[in-house]
């Protein structure tokens, strides 16, 4: 995958494009390395027998879950 097609843009709550480009690097190589990490459970689950569509509702479920956690206890 080149970088060009990588590169994502992020935005602040206010819909303002975040323009600090090493934020932006950042989170981009986190979104790759996240994509990269669920298509390979993903192809590992379905090549041992797992149902797509349940695999996909269940990684559905995990964002819907997130919360904020920093400064959490």
């Amino acid at each position: 995958m080149s970088k060009k097609k990588n590169h994502l843009l992020w935005y602040a709550k206010n819909n303002n494009v975040k323009l600090c480009k090493e934020t932006n690097n950042g989170l981009s190589q986190h979104h790759y390395k996240i994509n990269r990490l669920i298509q390979n459970i993903y192809d590992d689950a379905i090549s041992i027998g797992c149902d797509e569509d349940d695999f996909k509702k269940k990684i559905r479920v995990l964002i819907d879950e997130l919360d904020f956690s920093l400064g959490k206890k």
